[in-house]
């Protein structure tokens, strides 16, 4: 799919997962990792056997699948099923996997006592690893497959260009926190030399570098954001998605300006934001930009002519 169709798709497949509960997600499941992965086994339920503790397997990567899609969230029951589960999956299917993988449908993601008898399994069990996978992990993998293959799984038509379009799920916690931020009582933190260096090897306008510049001044809140967050792995995943879409937007022969921005509607969807949503979106940008996750980093020896690095 180009751009544009992955970012329509975003809401189309949050809809659908709402309605996918039980077998009917665990069917959506198979389909999905059988369009996806050549390597994976849908395991289904059979006789007096069931499915010996697996709702799927991946030959290639080790991984066991366990799906935990119930209509109404209960953390008790889910947590109850897990341990179920992988108890039985290290019983009858040891040696068959070298991952554990939790595979939910709940669209806000897990709930906090369920991360932490995610996190308690691997502490208890050190050979083996655990994930999870859940809508985010859908919609990516969705994102690079042919938008006619998309339709056939999600049952609809993608919208038009033009419609409304969603921004990362994942993200929409830290903006909203980001917003509710006066900016001009953030304090301004120095600008190390290579993050002003790389500024102005961006090619970006000065008005674009301005902006990313002041959006700085939110780093150290958006580390602490990630730092305290429950699942580990989410600012790295996160990082991953935007360098990802950075080269697909150069590859495609975007000027820097016009990289920025797609940047931007890959983060927030195609609406017009308000005043503070469009400064948290800036922040997020320059987090990633300060981090190398998005545009190049400076060439070793490269030096501005004439620049004020505090400028």
């Amino acid at each position: 799919m180009d751009f544009y169709e992955r970012l329509s798709m975003r809401g189309l497949l949050w809809t659908h997962l709402h309605e996918l509960h039980g077998n009917a997600f665990e069917s959506f499941f198979h389909d999905l990792m059988s369009l996806c992965f050549p390597g994976f086994v849908d395991v289904r339920t059979h006789g007096n056997i069931g499915d010996l503790a697996s709702d799927g397997l991946d030959l290639y990567g080790d991984k066991l699948y366990a799906c935990y899609a119930p209509e109404t969230v209960d953390a008790a029951a889910t947590i109850q099923k897990f341990n179920s589960d992988l108890a039985g999956a290290i019983k009858k299917r040891s040696g068959q996997f070298t991952t554990f993988v939790f595979v939910h449908n709940d669209v806000r993601g897990i709930h906090p006592e369920i991360s932490a008898a995610l996190a308690r399994a691997r502490s208890a069990h050190p050979g083996i690893s655990f994930e999870t996978m859940g809508m985010r992990h859908f919609r990516d993998l969705l994102g690079k497959k042919d938008s006619q293959d998309v339709e056939a799984l999600l049952k609809s038509p993608l919208p038009m260009q033009h419609a409304i379009a969603l921004g990362l799920q994942e993200m929409e916690e830290l903006l909203a926190a980001l917003s509710e931020k006066r900016l001009i009582n953030a304090p301004l933190g120095s600008i190390e030399t290579v993050s002003a260096y790389k500024l102005r090897y961006s090619d970006l306008s000065e008005e674009s570098q301005a902006e990313l510049r002041e959006g700085m001044r939110y780093s150290s809140t958006i580390s602490d954001y990630y730092q305290q967050r429950i699942d580990i792995t989410e600012r790295d995943e996160v990082a991953g998605r935007f360098h990802s879409e950075y080269r697909a937007a150069v590859n495609s022969g975007l000027d820097p300006e016009d990289v920025l921005l797609r940047i931007r509607e890959f983060l927030a969807g195609n609406r017009m934001p308000t005043a503070p949503a469009y400064r948290a979106q800036t922040a997020v940008l320059a987090y990633f930009f300060e981090s190398c996750d998005i545009f190049e980093n400076v060439p070793s020896g490269w030096v501005p002519a004439n620049m004020d690095v505090q400028n």
